[in-house]
């Protein structure tokens, strides 16, 4: 057989042809091995949604598996997409969230995600508006003492230890909320 052709097999080809060199595999390892594939399948079909695979494909590629394997894969593909949300990446999680919903049927529990993120996202605004005068006057301060002044310098507050500190403070509070309404999701 040509290497062209072993990169196509799948992994549990890969196996059970090593399998047969050494000696059959019992029913309980070829299941485990089937499993494992499975779920590689719906891990690959999530990074080919977020790379720009519309729904509407993954639904054909899931339509053309078994019930049994089209659950496992889902679960895997939906684990994956929820492992995606972030509080640093807010602005792609309504694509990862239409999915989720999708796949899941459940809108209560990705409205809950999208409340969150909104709510994080402006607890963060306000701390900006609250602290951010201050901090750029102790910046601008700090520079002048080291005889940097002027209209043109721009003090890079946001790399400040005292405005990652606060920032750090809400992704605390707000990410251990979020894992907890990922934790309901991926039980679904």
């Amino acid at each position: 057989m040509s290497s062209e052709n072993e990169k196509v097999k799948s992994a549990l080809e890969i196996a059970l042809e090593k399998a047969q060199k050494l000696g059959a595999l019992s029913e309980e390892e070829r299941q485990r091995l089937r499993d494992e594939e499975l779920a590689a399948a719906g891990e690959a079909l999530a990074k080919r949604y977020l790379n720009g695979l519309p729904l509407r494909d993954i639904d054909v590629e899931l339509g053309r598996r078994r019930e049994e394997d089209r659950q496992i894969i889902s679960r895997n593909l939906l684990s994956s997409l929820v492992d995606k949300i972030d509080m640093e990446h807010i602005a792609g999680a309504e694509r990862i969230l239409a999915a989720i919903q999708h796949l899941s049927g459940d809108s209560g529990v990705v409205q809950s995600m999208r409340d969150l993120l909104r709510e994080y996202q402006s607890a963060t605004e306000k701390a900006w508006r609250e602290n951010g005068s201050a901090l750029e006057a102790a910046k601008r301060s700090e520079l002048e003492l080291k005889g940097i002044s002027g209209s043109a310098v721009d003090p890079a507050i946001e790399t400040s230890p005292e405005w990652l500190q606060i920032r750090h403070r809400l992704d605390t509070d707000y990410q251990e909320r979020l894992e907890e309404i990922k934790r309901k999701c991926k039980n679904l």
